[in-house]
């Protein structure tokens, strides 16, 4: 009897332990393995924008009914506003609850505090469209590309019979970016182990000390959400059980925590939906790399808690309205600033200026930001993955994939 292969879900795993035990173990000798997450992350950002710009527009080619195009995305859209919502709720909730600020003495730096031009959600807008397509490929404007990506492919469905040329090159060129991410994700053990090592070895346990309450209150709440809430929209929405779907997509959720990006995440994630729960390649590769871009559900629960938590060590009481002003800030601000530069210090200098907290409280925070960074950034890509399985069940865009046949290719 043939010996069972190890699933890739396993070796990432392992992997994560390993590094984990190593930064603990290394310490600061940890970084000499810095070169090897260095090299992983150098190979996944050399995909992401081709891998966009082709899946993209592959996906909505297939997509014959324009009509199809436009219900999909008004129906992720609102669902990434309804999911933002309930995370910074989450957020403004566990903060009021467990009050991680209360009796905490800290010292906001007022020197390091940065001041930060004000977001105009015109030209935010504005800088959706790129006046040069090949400028937005070489500077890595992920959102400009997609913007692109969406013109082009639904020009391809408008255009019917004498786009398909075109379309099929697109469809082959996704098939060979699949094809990379595969390569590139046999490396991910490795890479993962690398990455949270060096993260481990370079902060300690030191560094998280003065802060560990609300470390310890904003893990939870993240715990909360991604468990009843986005688990709550996976049984709703897709039928299925939260632990499974969270199994089926655990490459990107792990890739986007060490990462701490989404965008890391991207390749792995739509390759998983598509291989782990049948979810169609025109749907994955329409809703991910959007979704990527407008969903912070993570980031948009770290703003409403960092306001509480401000409030709290300024022995400021919150009123009722006021709170319900930060929900509403950090919404419109997390969606405002899609495609912005530092755009989780926008975000978070928007919510605290809504309800007069000191900006200088950013400053406060970014000591631990690289410790909370992977907590903030895994659940966008789980809130994505849900909509997409969700709009593919609803589309009838789903095909049937025995998990147990997915993780043994794996």
């Amino acid at each position: 009897m043939p010996k069972k292969k190890m699933s890739l879900l396993m070796k990432i795993s392992i992997g994560f332990v390993v590094g984990i035990v190593l930064g603990l173990v290394l310490r600061e000798h940890a970084q000499l393995l810095a070169p090897i997450g260095d090299l992983f992350m150098r190979m996944l950002k050399m995909l992401i924008l081709p891998l966009v710009l082709c899946a993209i527009i592959s996906g909505i080619a297939n997509i014959p009914d324009i009509r199809k195009i436009y219900k999909v995305a008004a129906k992720g859209f609102i669902l990434v506003v309804i999911m933002t919502a309930l995370a910074i709720g989450t957020g403004i909730v566990f903060g009021n609850l467990f009050g991680p600020g209360s009796g905490v003495e800290l010292t906001i730096p007022t020197a390091a505090a940065k001041e930060v031009p004000p977001v105009s959600f015109v030209q935010t807008f504005l800088n959706m469209f790129p006046s040069n397509v090949f400028e937005a490929l070489s500077t890595n404007n992920m959102l400009q590309v997609i913007v692109f990506a969406i013109f082009f492919g639904v020009s391809l469905v408008l255009i019917g019979e004498k786009g398909k040329p075109v379309a099929e090159f697109f469809d082959k060129a996704a098939q060979v970016m699949y094809k990379m991410v595969d390569l590139v994700i046999s490396f991910a053990p490795y890479g993962v182990g690398a990455l949270i090592a060096s993260i481990i070895g370079q902060y300690g346990i030191s560094a998280l000390i003065p802060l560990a309450k609300f470390l310890i209150v904003f893990h939870v709440a993240i715990a909360f959400f991604v468990i009843f809430i986005q688990g709550g929209l996976v049984m709703i929405g897709f039928k299925m059980n939260p632990f499974k779907f969270f199994k089926a997509i655990f490459g990107s959720i792990t890739m986007a925590y060490v990462t701490d990006s989404s965008a890391a995440a991207l390749p792995v994630a739509i390759k998983e939906l598509q291989a782990n729960l049948g979810v169609s390649e025109s749907i994955a590769s329409f809703i991910m790399p959007v979704g990527t871009n407008i969903s912070k559900s993570g980031s948009a629960l770290y703003q409403g808690m960092v306001a509480i938590f401000i409030a709290q060590i300024m022995n400021v009481d919150l009123t009722i309205t006021q709170q319900f002003t930060v929900l509403i800030t950090a919404l419109l601000a997390s969606i405002g600033t899609a495609g912005v530069p530092s755009a989780s210090i926008v975000m978070l200098s928007m919510t605290l200026g809504s309800v007069g907290l000191p900006l200088e409280g950013i400053a406060l925070m970014v000591g631990i930001d690289r410790i909370l960074a992977g907590a903030r950034t895994f659940p966008n890509v789980v809130t994505n993955a849900a909509i997409a399985a969700i709009m593919a069940k609803q589309e009838n865009e789903l095909h049937a994939v025995p998990m147990e046949e997915s993780a043994a290719k794996a």
